[in-house]
């Protein structure tokens, strides 16, 4: 229990960051509680509120709504939190009850550097990396399509099965949908145990079992597999059959050749 406990404060930290909204949020819902609070329109909105954080912050509820959406984003209940609601209905009837037309454009301009200071400028955050690709993916993601793709189409090849981690996986479906992949992300897509287990290695912190990652691609028919491979274990690659093409950052890239395919 002390666990989970310490798992939905961390989500609740996570969500927040380092801006000061929860505070905000807190002092809006406390202004309306003490002045407003006989208003319909102030009653619905701090019910749902407190309802909602019920729900996120009971570890029971907690407990079954991680299970269904997974643990990482947990914290995407929080997006159903009226924040926005409740500090605009806050501002709106705190200005309401200012009789100056003057005063009233200072204190909305004073309420509006407040929303502004309280957050966190997106753009300067370095949430976002401008690419050079089309398909505004991460441009290591679209230099491995490239090069698949190129390969395929030297080759020949007009199905092409790929393997490759999840954050790739989540990407490529985007850059290039013609490239089938053995799961989903999240392994969600894996319809044998095979591909189950091959997701599960592919996620795996090192040391990993590379010739059992090589030998379940071919299994599979993966004709290219993209993996971060030390190089003595590379053999443990080659030994399947798959041939290195290229390298993409931390990546290899390596395709399955005919010759492979009665590897033991």
């Amino acid at each position: 229990m002390k666990a989970l406990m310490q798992w939905i404060f961390d989500t609740w930290q996570m969500y927040w960051g380092d801006g000061f909204y929860q505070y905000l949020l807190l002092a809006a819902a406390a202004y309306l509680l003490l002045f407003h609070r006989k208003k319909e329109s102030t009653r619905q909105v701090l019910a749902f509120s407190f309802v909602l954080l019920l729900i996120f912050l009971c570890p029971f509820t907690a407990k079954i709504i991680r299970a269904c959406i997974g643990q990482s984003v947990y914290w995407r209940v929080l997006w159903l939190l009226p924040a926005i609601p409740v500090i605009a209905l806050a501002a709106t009837e705190f200005l309401r009850g200012r009789k100056s037309g003057p005063l009233r454009a200072v204190l909305l301009l004073l309420c509006c550097v407040l929303i502004a200071l309280s957050g966190k400028d997106m753009l300067s955050a370095g949430n976002y990396v401008r690419t050079v690709n089309r398909q505004k993916v991460p441009d290591d993601v679209a230099h491995v399509c490239n090069m698949v793709l190129a390969e395929a189409a030297k080759d020949g090849i007009s199905e092409i099965y790929m393997a490759s981690d999840d954050y790739l996986c989540s990407y490529v479906r985007v850059c290039e949908p013609s490239i089938r992949q053995p799961y989903g992300r999240r392994g969600m897509g894996s319809l044998t145990q095979p591909n189950a287990r091959l997701y599960r290695l592919m996620q795996e912190e090192e040391p990993r079992n590379y010739k059992r990652i090589a030998k379940l691609c071919q299994k599979i028919g993966c004709n290219f597999l993209v993996i971060t491979v030390p190089e003595e274990k590379t053999s443990h690659i080659e030994k399947y059959g798959y041939t290195k093409i290229g390298d993409v950052g931390s990546y290899s890239v390596y395709q399955l050749e005919a010759s492979g395919a009665d590897a033991d």
